[in-house]
């Protein structure tokens, strides 16, 4: 079976440019209270989020309508959130081995 590349890059654009990421406070979601649905994220568990590097800030991305717990948080696009996650003074970045 021979795969179309260009239509599978074409998807993979398009989710990504369809996909909403927003950073949270690490206690949002490790609290006993915590409102966080990881079903209506794209992230099905605390496991799969990328932390900053103190581990204070978690990355929660979703793709369609804002699930209704994230009301009132900042949201970033794809590009906005690799600025965010590629600043070398900022809290997301590591260096590559």
């Amino acid at each position: 079976m021979e795969v179309d590349l260009t239509s599978v890059l074409t998807h993979l654009n398009k989710t990504i440019m369809n996909t909403t990421y927003v950073i949270l406070n690490t206690t949002e979601i490790t609290d006993e209270d915590s409102v966080i649905d990881f079903s209506q994220l794209s992230n099905r568990n605390a496991g799969m989020l990328r932390y900053s590097t103190d581990g204070s800030k978690a990355l929660v991305k979703y793709r369609g309508d804002q699930p209704s717990f994230l009301d009132g948080k900042t949201t970033y696009t794809h590009a906005e959130i690799m600025v965010v996650l590629r600043d070398t003074d900022g809290d997301w970045y590591t260096k590559a081995d």
